[in-house]
């Protein structure tokens, strides 16, 4: 494992993560969902089944990756032309229809050059942090990945 000069190879995930999270129920509806990601201008949250368990990452690419493989405009396939009655109603499909549950989680003493790594590998802007029991304690962003660098550099 490769090792960081100076500060920035002493930050781990505890350091980069947000602690107040938008956290999304797998049960909530996608209406709702979509508004609560606009609503905090943030791309994407961690799912929770109804125990509080972490299950998965709600993110705009999930959504648009959706279109995609019904043939919108933003896949390359033709579009496909439907009967309005028989297009699912927004309202009726729930987070967990669309979330992605391939998700890699670090702990919080992941260092910052592991999370960068799980996040290039899985081409990821977000990694969740779990504590040592498992339960979600925080998410790290690219952005937060970024600042970390910015800031350490700041600090020369």
């Amino acid at each position: 494992m490769p090792i960081l000069p100076g500060r920035l190879g002493t930050l781990a995930a505890r350091d980069l993560m947000t602690h107040d999270l938008v956290v999304l129920k797998d049960t909530d509806p996608l209406t709702e969902a979509i508004s609560s990601l606009k609503e905090k201008r943030i791309t994407g949250a961690p799912v929770v089944d109804e125990s509080g368990t972490f299950i998965g990452i709600l993110s705009i690419s999930d959504l648009l990756e959706h279109r995609s493989q019904e043939g919108s405009m933003l896949g390359k396939r033709e579009p496909i032309h439907h009967e309005k009655s028989s297009l699912p109603q927004a309202n009726e499909e729930k987070v967990w229809d669309r979330m992605s549950d391939q998700v890699t989680s670090v702990t919080t003493d992941t260092p910052i050059v592991e999370v960068a790594r799980v996040m290039c590998e899985g081409h990821w802007h977000r990694v969740p942090v779990v504590d040592e029991n498992s339960v979600l304690v925080g998410i790290v962003s690219t952005m937060d990945v970024l600042a970390a660098l910015v800031h350490t550099a700041d600090e020369l």
